[in-house]
């Protein structure tokens, strides 16, 4: 079986294209209409519509050498946070939130898009260090450069995605090589920090954190508390889940999602509409699909000709990864809600066109590793440095053989 479509990784198109698949199957079949009755097409079509961009932005992502976005990480760095602090002056409130920018009938997001710039920012940062990737320095300097627009995003408020920041920061530091150390003091630092935040502060009339925040961390603490408030949404997705069993109910049957008990059915909790909707076979599917795209995300971490390129998947990797865990956990209950989208899942247009655009960096870098010249070269290098060390020996050995007789018999000569 070909493992190349069109030069790109065969396995990474197929599991991107089942999942973008399965994002409008579900919202052209699942998600009821505004009146209560029957289906809504508006979200799947509009889905289309954002994929067919987010890939044509993805094959374009592709095709950009790694070489030149290395050394653009300042200017792509302070790019992202002025878009990301743009969106206090300009900005739209939604539900209490000032995260977008209307442009016409789209509200870009920008700090969804900060995501892949970050990790690619941050790949420069870290590459310009490569001498001192391992010192503390470089890892409070990772920490800073990344802290800085998840601080922002914080502030706008969206947590989950500032969340998200903080684990594509670790992730990068794991890669690049930072010490266990390091994760250790950090950790330490973090504990006590939540005492702090949680604890002490809110003592004094000082609150770092939303009311909603603090309530959604609560009501987490307390499952069964409050099912009408707090606890609403996550006891509502949790029926959702339950309800679909083996493979899910009709349409007409799907009453947590039909009726509107459901909030965000589409977005947030898209995963509890596929789960009611299609049970727990759609489900094993979904996580199946991202599993895959994971796991070859970390295949180009491992076969990237460059440090760059093994630090952009990396990041890559983790900003998924954490997007698929924390949602997928806090619709099943074990985390709090956070409100952060199900990659390439989610009905959205700046998560779509951003996931897409990383999904086609990875698949540069896999294609470039399959060239024939970085194949020849990995195959070749081997061989070099087993020829170099058998040479260096080679002349130990003759040193060895001749070089010390000769310097004895010239220390004869000098007695004589």
């Amino acid at each position: 079986m070909p493992k190349r479509l069109a030069g790109f990784d065969l396995p990474l198109v197929a599991s991107v294209l089942a999942l973008l698949a399965a994002s409008i199957y579900v919202l052209m079949t699942a998600i009821p209409s505004a009146t209560g009755h029957g289906l809504t097409q508006f979200y799947g079509q509009r889905q289309i519509v954002f994929i067919v961009v987010g890939l044509s932005l993805g094959v374009l992502a592709s095709r950009v050498p790694l070489s030149g976005l290395e050394r653009l990480w300042l200017p792509v760095y302070l790019g992202t946070l002025a878009s990301i602090a743009v969106v206090f002056v300009l900005g739209t409130a939604i539900r209490g939130s000032k995260r977008w920018i209307t442009l016409g009938p789209i509200n870009l997001q920008p700090s969804e898009a900060g995501k892949i710039l970050i990790v690619l920012a941050a790949a420069g940062f870290i590459t310009s260090r490569m001498r001192d990737a391992r010192s503390p320095w470089t890892f409070v300097g990772v920490l800073a450069f990344i802290g800085f627009p998840a601080a922002l995003v914080y502030l706008q408020p969206d947590f989950g995605t500032s969340q998200v920041y903080g684990y594509v920061a670790l992730g990068m530091l794991f890669f690049a090589g930072a010490k266990w150390l390091h994760f250790a003091v950090l950790a330490s630092g973090f504990a006590v920090l939540l005492i702090v935040v949680l604890g002490l502060l809110p003592t004094v009339g000082v609150h770092v954190m939303k009311g909603y925040q603090i309530e959604r961390f609560t009501g987490f603490l307390n499952p069964e508390a409050d099912p009408r408030g707090t606890n609403y949404q996550a006891i509502q997705a949790k029926k959702a889940i339950g309800s679909g069993q083996l493979t899910g109910k009709p349409a007409d049957e799907a009453s947590q999602v039909s009726l509107g008990f459901l909030p965000e059915p589409q977005t947030d909790f898209i995963f509890a509409t596929l789960s009611e909707r299609y049970g727990f076979m759609g489900a094993i599917i979904v996580i199946a699909l991202y599993i895959l795209l994971i796991s070859r995300c970390l295949r180009a971490v491992a076969v990237a000709p460059t440090y760059y390129g093994r630090l952009a998947c990396g990041g890559v990797t983790i900003m998924f990864a954490a997007q698929v865990v924390t949602n997928i956990g806090m619709v099943i209950g074990l985390l709090p809600i956070t409100g952060v989208p199900l990659p390439l899942f989610s009905y959205g247009g700046s998560a779509m066109f951003a996931n897409l655009v990383a999904v086609g960096f990875v698949a540069g870098v896999l294609r470039e590793a399959e060239s024939p010249q970085v194949r020849y070269a990995r195959r070749v290098g081997p061989t070099l440095a087993r020829a170099r060390t058998s040479h260096r020996a080679l002349q130990g050995s003759v040193r060895g053989r001749f070089d010390a007789p000769r310097s004895r018999s010239r220390r004869n000569r000098s007695r004589v």
